[in-house]
């Protein structure tokens, strides 16, 4: 079986480059950093098993999923083998590339319908899957080792208040899991052992502080830590026509918010601060600073 299940995997795992995104989370908040969004993609051709003539259940089933009301038309998967003994049915992301992530985000909307719509037919209904991820130090066309053991659980997910059945509208859950990661990139895998799920959307990300330029100082973009807890501590540069004070640092926290700024740089002689734009600007010779910059710079005879 391991043989057959690793040369299917081989046969049906497409080379996919993703180009990261950037958006804003909200006011004084961080950027994510978008490393997967299914919505964005017109095909997906991820890797599943079972696949083809020789699998015992139908598995996962690419199909698109559209709401015109919302004005949604996204590439999902579907899995519904509630009538087969034994079901293993698993589902692989695209290797993802961490770059300078310290810590993932994965966000899942998706459906399950509820046990109660398949009475006397369903000889193994689940209302949960499993949600795994698995690190890897290269990207090939091979994916990880198959065998349940080499990947870590990230959480068994349960639709909460989003189950339905014929007599209630179809609710979309939404669910954010994140783990730290360290070596070059991640896939994530879905397994189901005899639910009727719809994944309706994927979006993988990580999330930084923003650049900023306080005190006359600039701050990179700096990714969040590989634990929530932890902070980031970010050096300063001064910006053109500046110099420190004082080293300037600020904290970045693991929500992408920046805290705690020190130090910080001042204009150069013959230079005054634009503190709106954060710049230091040559003085005009017309301006009274520049006067008494002159005086005070001019040797007296």
């Amino acid at each position: 079986m391991a043989n057959v299940f690793a040369s299917t995997l081989r046969l049906t795992t497409p080379l996919t480059v993703y180009t990261p995104l950037r958006t804003t989370l909200g006011f004084c908040s961080g950027d994510q950093v978008i490393l997967l969004d299914t919505t964005r993609e017109a095909t997906l051709e991820w890797t599943r098993y079972p696949y083809g003539p020789q699998a015992q259940t139908p598995g996962w089933v690419e199909e698109s999923f559209t709401d015109f009301v919302k004005g949604i038309n996204w590439r999902s998967y579907v899995v519904c083998d509630v009538a087969y003994h034994n079901v293993n049915n698993w589902l692989w992301s695209p290797f993802i590339d961490r770059g300078p992530a310290n810590r993932l985000y994965i966000e899942i909307q998706f459906t399950i319908r509820d046990c109660s719509l398949f009475p006397g037919n369903a000889l193994s209904c689940k209302e949960t899957f499993s949600l795994l991820y698995y690190e890897f130090d290269a990207a090939t066309r091979e994916p990880p080792p198959w065998q349940t053991d080499s990947y870590k659980l990230i959480a068994r997910i349960a639709a909460g208040e989003g189950r339905f059945n014929q007599n209630s509208d179809v609710d979309i859950n939404t669910e954010v899991k994140s783990i730290a990661v360290t070596k070059k990139g991640v896939y994530f895998a879905f397994r189901d052992q005899g639910a009727c799920i719809s994944v309706l959307a994927v979006k993988v990300y990580y999330i930084t502080c923003p650049a900023v330029t306080e005190n006359f100082a600039h701050f990179n973009e700096t990714p969040t830590g590989r634990e929530i807890t932890i902070i980031e501590k970010q050096n300063g540069t001064c910006i053109e026509n500046a110099e420190p004070y004082e080293s300037p640092t600020y904290l970045c926290k693991g929500d992408g918010k920046w805290t705690i700024l020190t130090g910080g740089c001042r204009c150069k002689a013959g230079y005054e601060p634009d503190n709106v734009n954060k710049t230091c600007n040559e003085m005009s010779p017309r301006s009274s600073k520049y006067k008494i910059f002159k005086l005070n710079v001019e040797p007296v005879y």
